[in-house]
C-alpha cells in the first residue's frame, strides 16, 4: 500500500507537468479533484491487498501478491521515478 501512495504522489506530480492520465477510471477521479483521486485509488488498491492478504493460505493468493503485485507496484515506483528526470 505504501507503494500506491508513491504511486499517487507521483502520479500527481507527472500530471502538473502535462503528463496524462490513461486509466479511465482514474481520469474520472481526477476529474473529480486530487482528493477524491488519493481516496479513490487508495480504497480500491488497499481492497484488492486486504483480499489478497485475508487469503494468504491459498498458494495462488500468495503467488499473485509476490511475484506479480508488489513486483508491478515497485516497477510502476522504478518507472515514475525515473520519469523525473526526463522531466527535469
Amino acid at each position: 500500500m505504501a507503494l500506491n501512495l508513491i504511486d499517487v504522489t507521483f502520479t500527481l506530480h507527472h500530471l502538473q507537468l502535462g503528463a496524462v492520465e490513461l486509466n479511465p477510471l482514474m481520469r474520472e477521479l481526477l476529474e473529480q479533484g486530487a482528493l477524491p483521486f488519493i481516496l479513490g485509488k487508495h480504497l480500491m488498491v488497499s481492497a484488492g491487498v486486504v483480499a489478497v492478504a485475508g487469503h494468504w493460505s491459498f498458494w495462488l493468493a500468495a503467488a499473485a501478491l509476490r511475484i506479480v503485485i508488489l513486483p508491478a507496484y515497485a516497477l510502476t515506483a522504478a518507472y515514475q521515478i525515473g520519469l523525473l528526470g526526463l522531466a527535469g
